[in-house]
């Protein structure tokens, strides 16, 4: 590729139009410095695609065309295609606006599958059989003033959808693919497949952070050129509003290069195992980050009860310090720490264990926080004891066991909450996918908080990453963490409780929830898959037939509490709180239990 060419990161904030046209200015001002002919920013760099229902504003594209006609008038002496909202002929188009020096002279609408997608609420498709002026599927050949752009072409879409171009051209690609573990190798595995059999260079620029507090976009550009890389941008970047790649800048030899500036951090992955649970790890690291900038909040509170959830989520906060702030010693790292993070933990003199205090003050120590413990067992007993004056009766595990449950859970939600107000911190929520899947929650008790880090992820990848993590990072105080089955906590220690003893292995829950949610099955469809692939959990079909229907009964009955769950990062390709559409109240598939 003989022109010189930049891709562009961009993390700009939805709504704040004068913020994104000095980011965009920002980034044709480090561009021109670089001495690029060509400059990449994403799709929707302007406008943002998680902008949703803004874009039923007619301000919203009114906007959009206001900064993109300030931004060309920079464009002296170089070409810039940056993805924008335009209003044209009396529909909202997503389109890819490309200025040449000085003038906007194209505008490429986006190629959306035949079926309908989410897209299709906020922009109408284009007729890609019109010929209109600056509005048409593909650029083609345009007036230029340098030779080296004549083969230039743009396409917005999935590669999978882009039309054939000629051998020798520089196809610039948008499309914004929000984080899903190892979606960029999927991406750059099918640019490089592209670009090897069409003879093509494909450069490719991608957002960057967590735009509306939910999608992560890990800003992961690159240009490729007939199978060969010859660019890759850093992902994960958490210190700076847009990051510019040249096409000058090679990649260094590592496992993944685009995380290459991690390294100091400890974070460069080694084996695939690494790879998935450390771009885990940093996709939620910058989704805090991004959440926090974004709310001004400049605190996070936690409740640490020992068990692996929070566990995870201290990690990860100790985590975002480390990798915010890479040159710090270990005793300038814990006291960052220590200003950042407030937690406690909050016994109950009837339910909680020794093991889980040990656990949890143990995590507190190796990662260098402080986690005071604050009994709740007189809040619980003084709930109870008021309510008996009520019932003229008093209140028994055999005849009011939820109750007496929940009393416990709602008493440390009090308290965690207070202290969070008290120091002015977020408070996050420890719930995980499973949990969400089949209600195992309190309402207003552990289900409290401002946001869940971990909503999106099921138990058994919690219980994956953190035994990664235990040797990866070295957390020690993991093993205590490990010692302790999952539990609640909420009932008297004689009952023994354990999550799966209330519900079912969680190997056994995540992989319904599989079949259910993602696969769309049955339940007969169900009990033909376990028979087969979960027979080492049941000793009769019997056995399966029981599970399934308590799990298809526990979740038809839970979406209610699923709309009322703190908001949390979209990880994978499911998501319980976007993908899962059910109404509130429903008959729980009876009639098709019954047919198992």
């Amino acid at each position: 590729m003989k022109t010189k060419t930049c891709i562009a990161s961009i993390n700009p904030t939805i709504g704040d139009w004068s913020g994104q046209l000095l980011l965009v200015r920002q980034i044709i001002d480090a561009a021109r410095k670089a001495d690029a002919r060509l400059l990449v920013l994403p799709e929707l760099a302007l406008g943002t695609p998680d902008a949703r229902d803004l874009y039923f504003m007619p301000s919203t594209a009114q906007y959009a065309e206001q900064v993109l006609a300030d931004i060309a008038t920079q464009t002296k002496g170089m070409t810039v295609v940056c993805g924008m909202p335009l209003f044209h002929d009396g529909n909202l188009y997503n389109v890819a606006a490309v200025l040449h020096d000085g003038m906007t002279v194209a505008f490429v609408p986006k190629c959306l599958p035949a079926c309908p997608c989410e897209e299709d609420r906020w922009f109408a498709r284009w007729d890609f059989s019109k010929t209109e002026l600056h509005l048409g599927a593909r650029i083609g050949k345009f007036d230029r003033t340098t030779a080296e752009m004549e083969n230039l072409d743009v396409f917005l879409g999935e590669l999978s959808l882009c039309p054939e171009v000629e051998r020798g051209a520089v196809l610039v690609h948008l499309c914004d693919h929000p984080f899903s573990p190892n979606q960029y190798r999927r991406a750059l595995s099918e640019a490089l497949d592209y670009s090897r059999h069409r003879g093509v260079t494909v450069i490719h620029s991608e957002l960057l952070g967590c735009l509306d507090g939910t999608h992560i976009y890990d800003g992961g550009g690159y240009i490729v050129s007939r199978g060969g890389i010859e660019t890759l941008a850093p992902r994960f970047v958490l210190d700076r509003p847009f990051v510019v790649t040249t096409s000058d800048d090679t990649p260094k030899k590592a496992f993944d290069p685009s995380l290459a500036h991690f390294k100091k951090s400890g974070s460069c992955p080694v084996t695939d195992d690494d790879y998935v649970f450390c771009e885990i790890e940093l996709a939620i690291v910058l989704g805090l980050h991004d959440y926090m900038r974004r709310a001004g909040v400049e605190k996070l509170c936690l409740a640490l009860s020992g068990g692996r959830d929070s566990a995870m989520i201290a990690i990860l906060v100790s985590r975002l310090v480390a990798l915010r702030e890479p040159d710090l010693d270990e005793a300038g790292r814990r006291q960052k720490l220590r200003d950042l993070l407030v937690t406690a933990y909050l016994p109950s003199r009837a339910s909680s264990s020794s093991g889980t205090q040990t656990a949890a003050l143990a995590l507190a120590q190796e990662l260098g926080f402080e986690c005071p413990v604050i009994p709740v067992a007189d809040l619980a007993v003084n709930a109870v004891t008021s309510v008996e004056d009520v019932l003229g009766r008093a209140m028994t595990w055999e005849q009011d066991d939820l109750a007496l449950q929940n009393v416990q859970s709602r008493a440390r939600s009090l308290v965690i909450w207070t202290l969070a107000n008290a120091h002015g911190a977020m408070l996050l929520t420890t719930g995980n996918m499973s949990e969400a899947a089949v209600g195992y929650a309190t309402m207003d008790g552990d289900a409290s908080g401002c946001l869940d880090p971990i909503g999106n992820l099921p138990k058994t990848l919690v219980s994956r990453w953190l035994a990664w993590a235990r040797g990866f990072h070295g957390i020690e105080a993991l093993d205590a963490v490990f010692a302790q089955p999952p539990s609640a906590e909420l009932r008297p220690l004689d009952k023994k409780q354990s999550d799966e003893d209330d519900l079912m292995p969680y190997a056994v829950l995540d992989a319904y929830m599989d079949c259910f949610f993602v696969r769309h099955m049955s339940p007969r469809e169900m009990w033909q898959y376990a028979r087969t692939n979960l027979a080492e959990f049941y000793a009769s079909p019997d056995d399966i037939r029981r599970d399934i229907r308590r799990f298809i009964q526990l979740t038809t009955r839970s979406q209610w509490k699923r709309i009322r769950f703190a908001n949390g990062f979209r990880i994978l390709d499911f998501d319980l709180s976007e993908d899962l559409r059910w109404p509130c109240l429903q008959a729980p598939f009876v009639r098709a239990c019954d047919e198992m």
